[in-house]
């Protein structure tokens, strides 16, 4: 047998992921070894280092039934983050539960802690002052959240509070079925306890969220506008409604589109975020138009 090929436990422990997982894809998604002997799988050497550049990635949030169908070039470029995002800005965190908090408090009193990539700007000592809170909550990057035990419907309810955020999840306890939910969720998780250091370099990982831009015009006033248009001088008023109003249907379905247990994948959350930022310069123009011609004051 090749010296340069690996039984599949040598695998897992190289790259992390466990034997279970790996015949897991293999049927899922036909990640096969390079060589069988019996029931005996083999790996090569280019598969282990793709594995363990998928694994990295996993950890960064990225759904594992998108990063199976990329070329090895193309782990590469995700694995690789922009050069400006470190330099943007500190990344607006929010921590749920006491023992991050505690852990945070305690980082904070080593003057070497390097935390210049997040800054934590609100706690919660549990999910339900989150909850609590959820009509006066300030705007976040990231929600840091401890659980006892990794529960994907409680970890639901946070992603529904705070959807324009990136999740880690540190927990203490999970079965097998919750953790390979999370990861075909994309979930960002850490075995608790761990060093500040290590949730901080899991926060900057995170893939961003792109942030809905917001809509200038409701529904019932993009309606009005279309209807009353014939005051203007010209159609474009109502033209540029009615093309508003298609995007902000597209971009719903986008979001619904890469939705997996309640997270959207990074693609399209990204889709979802520049056709809102296209929907905002069409909404400018509208406006210049619907202000020239009093539109939105004919509703009354």
């Amino acid at each position: 047998m090749d010296e340069d090929l690996y039984k599949i436990g040598a695998v897992a422990k190289r790259t992390g992921i466990s034997p279970e997982c790996l015949r897991a894809w293999e049927r899922r998604y036909g990640l096969e070894p390079a060589q069988r002997a019996g029931k005996t799988r083999f790996y090569s050497v280019s598969q282990v280092e793709r594995l363990t550049s998928v694994k990295a990635l996993l950890e960064q949030g990225h759904p594992i039934s998108q990063l199976i169908q990329l070329s090895d070039d193309e782990l590469q470029r995700r694995l690789r983050p922009p050069p400006s995002r470190a330099a943007a800005h500190r990344r607006r965190t929010g921590l749920v539960g006491g023992q991050l908090i505690l852990a945070n408090r305690e980082a904070r009193r080593n003057p070497q802690a390097n935390d210049a990539a997040m800054e934590v700007v609100a706690e919660w000592s549990t999910a339900a002052e989150l909850k609590a809170d959820r009509g006066a909550l300030p705007e976040l990057d990231c929600v840091v959240v401890y659980v006892p035990t990794l529960d994907p419907q409680r970890l639901e309810e946070i992603e529904e509070i705070y959807p324009d955020a990136s999740l880690v999840v540190a927990f203490r306890y999970a079965t097998a079925a919750d953790l390979e939910a999370c990861r075909q969720a994309g979930r960002a998780i850490l075995r608790w306890p761990a060093e500040w250091q290590t949730v901080v370099r899991r926060v900057t990982a995170t893939a961003p969220v792109m942030a809905d831009a917001p809509r200038r015009f409701s529904d019932g006033e993009l309606m009005h506008i279309a209807m009353m248009a014939t005051q203007a001088e010209c159609d474009c008023p109502r033209h540029l409604a009615e093309l508003i109003g298609v995007i902000n249907d597209y971009e719903s379905h986008a979001r619904r589109c890469g939705s997996t247990y309640g997270n959207v994948d990074e693609d399209h959350r990204l889709v979802a975020g520049r056709v809102g930022a296209a929907r905002g310069h069409l909404e400018e123009s509208l406006h210049a138009l619907v202000e020239k011609h009093g539109l939105l004051a004919m509703a009354n």
